[in-house]
């Protein structure tokens, strides 16, 4: 016999069923993502608190606060910051070393977009710079060309206004606007403002330079396309009050946010137009997650972050030089709502969580505060929590496959001996050649090793019955054919008148033979009918009443009794094999009976069984001899039919058949046997 596959095998079924351990780190993992949404909720509250108190605190610092949030004003940019420049811009009309400021550029875009200008204004301790990068397709040169101007208030706060508009690329000075209405030919030139401008593919770039005593409070700016007869400006170019105010950093909010600043956290306040006036703390949002992350295997820190929430609305970069924050969180406090955001930076790995709340006074949003922190504190918890559940969910893993493998090779060796104590115990044609000793162990292979034991042992005790059936039938069929072969004989050397007794006489064998055949094709037929058999519900009494009124007819000379069958009796089987074991148990009443007695039929239904009963006075059941079993008969004696004792056999098949199971009794008042056939159901 060939062996079973690997994967056929008892091992690998239990292996797979220890993969059911997986079930555990998924149950921690959504225990972790529970635990993850919960301290995110804190986390954004905690935000919102301390945000609302440091807006709380800002009331104190009215004064560094330059107007009020008007509706639409946030996307106006009226006003410019002044970015502090480590090093002076060189003045050459390209935009490479401005690129670096890109985020921070003020915007100002035309109805129909065909215009803009991105604006960018920085200083040193002498100069201001202003950058101008702007898109148009026309870019006219000349008297009537493009032009800018400038409008901007001097130490004495007097409004001066300047126009660039140069006849060629290259080096630009401003002219100095009269305040008296004088025409713009008479104009002075400004020397103290020197810039440089030059055409590109989109339209001209244009950067100057001016003094830091020209710079002071309000600065407004007025591209003009003198194609399309478009203008963009950031403010208004007059009155002096009406220009755009220039925003710097304040140092006395700055040295407020510093010691309200937690750690791993950033704070900012703008102004009322989103422009940053303070901005203390910093993220560390490429900080290991904890300290053992270092020893970890790389394979299991990328396991651990491909399984890690990390649910970000958007994917953004806060860069801490940022001075226009025009992000939704701060246009939605500017606009008098509290606004959360959750931003995955472009690099780390921790998702960056903002709250900002509205800065209020008495005349309306001042500005709003935006605090900022990493998940890297969650992501440390999770992080830690799974890396121990990895840990002890591999060892139990293994622990459990290697106890579920050696358990399953102990099961597979004992049911392997098993198999080769069968093998060893029946031989190749089928004989039962030794017996299987049984099993002692109280499990199921021992169980299934004393079930193999016994049934070794009946079907020895079957083959020795086959065996023995032999000369039974030889016992049976002697007889007869020696009747039958020496009428033969008889007949061959008879003269005519004897020869007819003795033809008579091979007759009656024959037909004894035939009998013989016929009552083993019965058993056959019987066994091969119950196969095919389909139960149904009906009357026992009804069924035993009528197979009464037979008997008495078949047998006149018999009295029969008959007992528990005044009410019906419902029965699920099958009517015409019941009504055969009758007739099988009548008839062997009526062989054993004695003469002139009486054969009592009874049928009682108790506890959900029936018991159906057929009693006779005669000679007692042979002693160690089970009548229910093929081939025997407890007759004696010369028959005038053949019995091969299948009546019985047949019976027992029936009830069995049934569910349930044929008794043999012997009684003593009055003396003689009792068979019971008891099947299951009846009410």
């Amino acid at each position: 016999m060939s062996r079973p596959r690997f994967w056929h095998r008892v091992r690998f079924k239990l292996l797979l069923v220890s993969l059911t351990l997986l079930g555990i780190p998924w149950a921690g993992y959504r225990f972790i993502q529970e635990t993850e949404s919960f301290l995110r909720e804190a986390q954004d509250q905690s935000l919102r608190t301390t945000a609302s108190s440091v807006a709380n605190i800002m009331h104190g610092y009215a004064d560094e606060f330059h107007g009020v949030a008007r509706p639409g004003s946030v996307l106006t940019f009226r006003n410019l910051f002044a970015h502090p420049l480590k090093k002076a811009p060189q003045l050459d009309g390209y935009r490479d070393e401005w690129l670096t400021y890109e985020r921070n550029f003020t915007v100002l875009q035309s109805i129909d977009e065909t215009l803009e200008a991105r604006i960018f204004l920085g200083e040193d301790k002498r100069y201001a710079y202003l950058f101008l990068g702007v898109q148009d397709p026309t870019n006219d040169l000349g008297t009537d060309g493009d032009a800018v101007e400038i409008a901007l208030t001097d130490l004495d706060g007097e409004l001066q206004r300047y126009r660039i508009r140069p006849e060629a690329p290259g080096w630009v000075v401003a002219q100095r606007l009269p305040s008296d209405g004088s025409p713009i030919e008479t104009a002075e030139y400004e020397p103290a403002i020197r810039g440089e401008w030059q055409p590109d593919q989109s339209g001209y770039t244009l950067e100057l330079r001016l003094p830091r005593e020209l710079v002071r409070e309000r600065l407004s700016l007025r591209i003009f396309d003198s194609r399309s007869r478009q203008m963009l400006a950031n403010g208004r170019m007059y009155p002096a009050e009406a220009l755009g105010l220039v925003v710097r950093r304040s140092e006395p909010l700055q040295n407020a946010l510093v010691g309200l600043t937690p750690p791993a956290t950033r704070i900012w306040v703008t102004d009322h137009q989103g422009l940053v006036l303070a901005q203390s703390g910093r993220l560390d949002s490429d900080a290991p997650l904890h300290a053992d992350e270092a020893r970890m295997p790389w394979f299991i820190q990328e396991l651990i972050l491909a399984v890690l929430p990390r649910d970000a609305d958007t994917l953004a970069e806060l860069s801490g030089r940022r001075t226009h924050l025009f992000m939704a969180p701060v246009v939605e406090a500017l606009a008098g709502r509290s606004g959360n955001l959750r931003r995955q930076p472009p690099q780390g790995n921790a998702v960056v969580v903002s709250a900002a709340v509205p800065i209020r006074s008495g005349e309306g949003i001042q500005g709003a505060v935006l605090v900022e922190q990493t998940t890297n504190a969650i992501l440390s918890i999770q992080n830690l929590a799974l890396q121990r559940l990895f840990g002890v969910t591999l060892l139990l893993f293994a622990v459990t496959s290697l106890g579920l493998l050696a358990f399953a090779s102990l099961l597979a060796s004992r049911i392997t001996r098993l198999r080769d104590k069968v093998e060893s115990a029946v031989s190749h044609d089928g004989r039962i050649v030794g017996r299987l000793d049984a099993d002692q162990s109280k499990d199921e292979i021992g169980d299934l090793g004393r079930s193999f034991a016994s049934v070794l042992d009946r079907l020895h005790d079957y083959n020795h019955y086959l065996e023995a059936m032999a000369s039974r039938l030889a016992h049976e069929l002697r007889t007869p054919l020696a009747v039958v072969r020496s009428s033969l004989d008889n007949a061959d050397q008879a003269v005519d008148t004897e020869r007819a007794g003795y033809i008579r006489r091979a007759r009656d064998g024959a037909e004894r033979l035939e009998l013989i055949l016929m009552r083993l094709r019965e058993a056959t037929g019987l066994e091969q009918a119950m196969r095919q058999a389909e139960h149904e519900r009906f009357d026992l009494a009804a069924l035993l009443r009528m197979q009464t009124a037979g008997f008495q007819t078949l047998y006149p000379s018999i009295d029969f009794t008959v007992k528990g069958i005044d009410e019906p009796l419902m029965l699920d089987g099958v009517p015409d094999l019941i009504s055969q074991a009758l007739d099988k148990l009548v008839n062997n009443a009526v062989d054993f009976h004695i003469p002139g007695s009486t054969i009592e039929l009874a049928c009682i239904a108790r506890d959900n069984r029936v018991t159906l009963s057929v009693g006779n006075q005669g000679p007692p059941l042979p002693p160690d001899t089970d009548v229910f079993q093929s081939m025997v008969s407890g007759r004696r004696g010369r028959q005038d039919e053949p019995h091969l004792g299948l009546g019985l056999y047949l019976v027992r098949l029936i009830a069995e058949f049934h569910g349930g199971g044929a008794v043999a009794e012997n009684r003593d008042s009055p003396p003689g046997v009792v068979v019971k056939l008891r099947l299951p159901g009846g009410k």
